[in-house]
């Protein structure tokens, strides 16, 4: 644990070919934001955050900055796993690497670039045993089909900089990978002369259960973003004044007499067992993260992987009213189209026809479903305009589906929510998802039974 506003001067030390900091992170929440690529709304897919005690998408600098508890240098490292603890070392030759600046931010690993190195090792491999079914597996690029004691995961973030930009259009360009494939002291190309500290993430997961598993995102390609809250000016201290014996990440290198850890003091030689790490570190913890705040859209127990850039309820940060997010583009996520009011869902009620029979959505899925949507109702709107998601053509879409956030009122009166199909494992979904306020207002959880 690291803070931030404590600053150790020591003498130089002499030169060494590596000289690596660890920091370890608790986890401290999952939720569907992201604020490098969508500051303003609900991002693609689900994060975890590390690091930045602040998860909202307007998330700053001045925010990283201002953070109080289990800070660790202002960063936000994030990936969706079940992970028990997770380490960032930063790498480096000691007087060679440039400070990252105020605010830099940079993605690292997308599409599986070589570089990143992106891993994932099964410790102590078994078969399978999940009883849901999902022990086959179509794809084992990157999760194994076995069962693992634990599951190590790693990556390497880029350590060459054009030396300008805090980010870029894709969040990638302004840094790269050097030209040896991806080591913390390998030559940077032209584009990108200034070298920067390498950033090494692991983490595992416990008791790893095997079979199909993807990410967040839907893929199989492990990525992490990196927003630093570093203060440039003692960042760049350490990096010229901190020298340690590492050939590469060391376990037990901390640039200890450089900064402050909450833990101290910090051990040597044997590698610390995982159980004390995370004994130590739960002192510091700060409560756990409350994500309704920012949205309540459940990211458990769900059939399918909620998803879509400014899509679905953005929380207010000043008030409890939540308010649908505005459409707004991603420079690197597929753009997707909404109706007028921002919502794409049915209607849950039963509306009435200008010949003055009384329908409802499902009526209108059931058959001659392109006839009935275009009957007129008793106002001066047609069906379609009701049960915008039973009447679009799925090959040429209006708008994307989002299930409500909260809870809505069902005829009979009862408060229900979109969880409410995926109870006990979804042994009433298909009947419960019969349901037409269920269907009109949970279509993404109900979408195989619309």
């Amino acid at each position: 644990m690291l803070r931030l506003e404590a600053i150790c001067a020591l003498l130089l030390f002499s030169h060494v070919d590596a000289t690596s900091m660890k920091m370890d992170f608790l986890r401290l929440g999952d939720v569907r934001t992201d604020p490098i690529i969508n500051p303003t709304c609900l991002s693609d897919h689900v994060h975890t955050f590390y690091g930045a005690n602040k998860m909202r998408p307007e998330t700053t600098y001045e925010d990283l900055r201002a953070a109080t508890g289990n800070t660790v240098s202002g960063s936000g490292v994030y990936t969706k796993a079940d992970i028990w603890f997770a380490s960032a070392y930063y790498v480096w030759e000691t007087g060679s690497a440039t400070a990252f600046p105020n605010g830099f931010k940079m993605v690292a690993g997308n599409n599986g670039i070589a570089e990143a190195k992106a891993e994932a090792e099964c410790v102590e491999p078994s078969a399978c045993e999940r009883t849901d079914g999902g022990c086959g597996s179509d794809d084992t690029s990157f999760f194994p089909e076995t069962a693992c004691y634990e599951l190590e995961v790693s990556m390497s973030f880029p350590s060459c900089w054009d030396g300008k930009s805090l980010d870029s259009e894709d969040h990638k360009s302004h840094v790269s990978y050097d030209i040896d494939g991806g080591v913390f002291d390998g030559e940077c190309p032209d584009s990108h002369p200034v070298k920067i500290p390498q950033i090494q993430l692991f983490f595992r997961i416990q008791n790893y259960s095997g079979g199909k598993h993807v990410f967040a995102d839907g893929t199989s390609y492990y990525h992490a973003d990196y927003f630093s809250g570093w203060d440039e000016t003692f960042l760049q201290k350490v990096l010229d004044e901190c020298s340690n014996e590492s050939d590469a990440a060391s376990p037990d290198a901390w640039c200890e007499n450089h900064v402050t850890f909450l833990d101290a003091p910090k051990s040597f030689g044997d590698d610390k067992e995982d159980s004390d790490i995370v004994s130590d570190l739960l002192p510091f913890q700060p409560p756990t993260f409350d994500t309704s705040t920012i949205t309540t859209e459940a990211i458990e127990g769900v059939t399918s992987l909620p998803r879509g850039s400014c899509t679905g309820t953005l929380v207010p940060e000043d008030g409890p009213n939540p308010t649908p997010n505005p459409p707004t583009s991603s420079p690197v996520s597929t753009p997707t189209t909404t109706n007028d009011d921002d919502t794409c869902r049915d209607d849950d009620r039963k509306f009435e026809l200008q010949n003055g029979a009384k329908k409802t959505c499902k009526w209108v899925s059931k058959k001659n479903t392109s006839k009935r949507c275009a009957k007129k109702t008793d106002g001066d709107s047609t069906v379609s305009d009701l049960c915008p998601v039973t009447c679009q053509d799925p090959e040429n879409p209006t708008c994307t589906p989002t299930d409500y956030v909260g809870k809505f009122e069902m005829p009979n009166g009862k408060e229900r929510s979109c969880n409410y199909p995926l109870q006990n494992n979804g042994a009433k979904k298909e009947k419960r998802c019969g349901n037409n306020a269920i269907r009109a207002n949970c279509p993404v959880t109900c979408e195989e039974y619309l």
